[in-house]
């Protein structure tokens, strides 16, 4: 149904972000969003402005001290209830903010935020680059692109954890492998596991339009044979053996699935987590070793880490 979506705008001091992501993420079904520039100094620290991010952003984020998460009430359901509901959550974890509200239709949703992306070097290989303009700065012309349209699904490649994944699929995938994508999105992840050599890539989620959106990015990229989209919760609906199994979940979903991937890890293959924030490294790596896991890699960024771990 297309119509009139209300979007509420939480304005909040940074340090406030994860906490209001998360009781924001269990007011709606909706979508959230976030605008966060607290950090983007870093993120272009090693390459020019202009190459990575519009100007129209840059103008953006010129307020790094605050955060602004946006939620979306789609036109069946109670916007004043919403409201009510996330702002007593708030007021409840100590949470400083504004609120205001307005409405969107559900195509901008879509589509408004694209401008602000540009060609996104990960690693020492890969590219991820926007569907809708992917003018590749001349000296990062050698790397293997991604053409990525993430649509309403979870996966630009702009986020830490992302990044964190990608680089870790990078270092430990070898050609011809399996992969399994358990939380896929965009398929990111799957697609960036096949343009750097994996045999074949399944990708599995919640979430039937991210299914749907996943297998369109596999097939603009000419994996329609190589990539299998399921929809399915976490693991459980998986069989087969992986060389590579990837997970860029939050840390209570990635200890709820580390059990299912021991059955479906191959000998000698690699389980890479992500999605967790550092303060939460210490109890996934307790899941890990109760389930018979030893560390081979991790990685940190931005107040997240990545873990790369075999049996």
């Amino acid at each position: 149904m297309n119509g009139d979506w209300t979007e509420i705008r939480y304005k909040i001091p940074v340090r406030y972000l994860d906490v209001t992501a998360s009781i924001a993420e269990m007011c709606v079904s909706g979508g959230i969003y976030v605008e966060d520039y607290s950090d983007i100094d870093r993120y272009i620290s090693d390459f020019s402005a202009d190459e990575l991010v519009s100007d129209e952003l840059m103008e953006l984020a010129g307020d790094r001290d605050n955060a602004i998460v946006h939620i979306y009430i789609s036109p069946e359901d109670n916007p004043a209830e919403a409201m009510l509901f996330m702002s007593e959550r708030l007021k409840a974890a100590g949470v400083e903010f504004q609120a205001e509200t307005g409405t969107v239709r559900e195509e901008d949703w879509a589509n408004n935020w694209k401008q602000y992306f540009k060609p996104l070097p990960v690693g020492q290989k890969l590219i991820v680059v926007p569907s809708w303009g992917n003018d590749v700065p001349a000296e990062l012309s050698d790397r293997i692109q991604i053409v990525m349209d993430p649509g309403m699904a979870f996966g630009s490649g702009q986020h830490d954890t992302t990044r964190l994944c990608l680089e870790m699929i990078e270092s430990h995938l070898k050609a011809g492998d399996r992969v399994l994508d358990v939380g896929t999105g965009s398929g990111i992840l799957a697609i960036g596991a096949l343009k750097l050599g994996a045999g074949e890539a399944t990708g599995i989620d919640i979430d039937p339009l991210s299914v749907r959106i996943s297998a369109e990015n596999a097939a603009a990229s000419g994996y329609t044979d190589k990539f299998k989209a399921i929809c399915g919760d976490l693991a459980a609906d998986v069989d087969g053996k992986f060389d590579i199994i990837v997970a860029n979940i939050v840390a209570d979903i990635v200890i709820k699935l580390i059990p299912d991937t021991v059955r479906l890890l191959a000998e000698g293959g690699t389980l890479i987590l992500s999605g967790i924030i550092t303060e939460r490294r210490k109890d996934v790596e307790k899941a890990l070793d109760g389930s018979g896991y030893r560390l081979k890699d991790s990685k940190e960024r931005g107040g997240w880490c990545a873990l790369a771990v075999g049996r």
